[in-house]
């Protein structure tokens, strides 16, 4: 959630996030090699040991996955270090204008591409392309739609939830979507292996540790409401990270990763453009019937510290890192592991967020939130085993 996270977007990102691998019959051949579909389409494992090729093809997703649970983790720390800022703009405008900069992120990466990457992943991959050409695949612009409004409410709340909630807590709890993704993976009929079960459960413990902690110190009830608002809006994120990460693995091996990023990044920023712009019109109607100032003034609240450079840098990091890059990475990531085991490895993302706020923003953990970050790291590593 970029978080989370856009949280992509992602501070659990908010945190993401945020591509899985798609159903059987959508995987290139080295996959459906040791895998066996199943009649709704969902993912059962066979016996069959994987070939060689295929073991490094998973492995290279794994090690994409991890970076990507790096930079997520930086995502929240970014957020906050923008709302600690003089006059930080408001949740709204904030995703706003960090979507914005992601979508131009993929201007230098379309113009720095080879023409021959391109055209040997059109040869590599036409198998896949005859795949995207079978009954029930939408066209690009409308899948991306759908991940776009389920990336947009996980980094949207993620982003606004950060506002009051310290960073490594917002990201562990943006991992609440390591329950909800195999839940969602075993009602659509998929086989989720007793590995990534276990895992879940490992992290579901971390999560309860974290949750239950009342952070680095004492708080008053006013601040302890506020924990509490923030709390809940991260925890929304993650239904629908979840929900993205699911659709994800559905269908990203359908389609090509820049193509089908820039597609989303642009999307998202038309919907986080009709949040800002709601936000505009309320704060304008709300000035006009206090009879205070004229637009100018009703609007100059919702982000007063526009020309600092410092903030301007800082959303140009969480576009290009927790961003673009990371979006690009996790669709590649995703198309080699399942959607349970991608959500274990993107929980590491709150273990980095915990590292990154105590070095950058000082922000000191309990050490019930250390002990469910440990456990979360071991969920991971179960998860991940053969």
């Amino acid at each position: 959630m970029h978080s989370t996270r856009q949280r992509n977007g992602r501070l659990a990102d908010p945190r993401s996030a945020a591509a899985t691998t798609g159903s059987n019959h959508e995987r290139a051949p080295l996959m459906m090699a040791s895998r066996s579909s199943s009649a709704n389409g969902g993912e059962v494992s066979s016996g069959a040991k994987q070939s060689p090729a295929a073991d490094a093809s998973k492995t290279m997703g794994r090690a994409m996955l991890l970076l990507v649970a790096f930079l997520y983790g930086t995502l929240n720390v970014v957020l906050r270090a923008v709302y600690s800022t003089d006059g930080p703009p408001v949740a709204s405008v904030l995703s706003f204008a960090r979507q914005c900069l992601s979508v131009l992120v993929f201007i230098p990466i379309f113009v720095f591409t080879p023409p021959s990457t391109a055209e040997s992943d059109g040869q590599v991959g036409s198998e896949r392309k005859a795949d995207v050409k079978t009954p029930g695949t939408r066209p690009l612009w409308l899948a991306a739609l759908e991940l776009a409004v389920w990336n947009v409410g996980a980094q949207g709340l993620i982003n606004a939830g950060v506002l009051f909630t310290q960073a490594a807590r917002a990201s562990f709890l943006t991992q609440t979507s390591v329950v909800i993704t195999p839940l969602l993976s075993a009602l659509a009929g998929e086989k989720v292996n007793r590995q990534v079960w276990a895992g879940c459960g490992l992290a579901l413990g971390g999560l309860f540790l974290i949750s239950t902690s009342g952070g680095g110190g004492e708080v008053s009830m006013g601040a302890a409401a506020d924990v509490l608002r923030g709390d809940t809006m991260v925890l929304g994120g993650a239904l629908c990270w979840s929900m993205y990460i699911f659709r994800t693995s559905k269908i990203a091996s359908s389609y090509d990763e820049l193509k089908f990023q820039f597609a989303k990044n642009s999307l998202m920023a038309l919907l986080y453009g009709g949040w800002a712009a709601w936000t505009a019109v309320t704060a304008i109607s709300s000035a006009a019937a206090s009879g205070v100032g004229g637009w100018s003034e009703a609007l100059a609240p919702l982000w007063s510290g526009v020309a600092s450079p410092w903030v301007w840098a800082l959303l140009a990091y969480s576009a290009i890192g927790p961003g673009s890059v990371a979006d690009i990475l996790q669709q590649k990531g995703q198309k080699e592991t399942s959607a349970s085991e991608s959500n274990i490895i993107l929980c590491l993302e709150s273990v980095f967020t915990l590292l990154c706020a105590l070095l950058f923003l000082g922000e000191v953990s309990s050490l019930k939130e250390v002990a469910g970050g440990l456990l979360i790291v071991a969920a991971a590593a179960l998860a991940s085993r053969e």
